[in-house]
């Protein structure tokens, strides 16, 4: 887990498991996301890593397992579909 910071991801809670780390560094450089609120992080044992989306007002939400952990991910952005497959590349 480490710090993020990037001038699109929201002050409350910068902590980033690893995997999210990845999807983080790749969408807050794309243009159409216009804010990023990183989750709570959950620790939940051993498995494979993952992505779930859910969509919200303005963007989607995403779930991400890593290796032992499990964070939400709040994506603002003007084009969610196409974000979404962009995170997908990542798994």
């Amino acid at each position: 887990m480490s710090k993020a910071t990037h001038k699109k991801i929201t002050r409350s809670h910068t902590s980033a498991i690893e995997k999210a780390e990845e999807v983080v560094a790749m969408i807050q450089k794309l243009p159409e996301v216009t804010k990023i609120s990183l989750g709570i992080i959950k620790h939940i044992g051993v498995g494979k890593p993952t992505v779930k989306f859910h969509e919200i007002t303005g963007g989607f939400k995403a779930v991400i397992r890593g290796n032992i952990s499990i964070q939400e991910i709040f994506v603002y952005t003007k084009d969610s579909s196409g974000v979404q497959r962009r995170v997908k590349g990542l798994f």
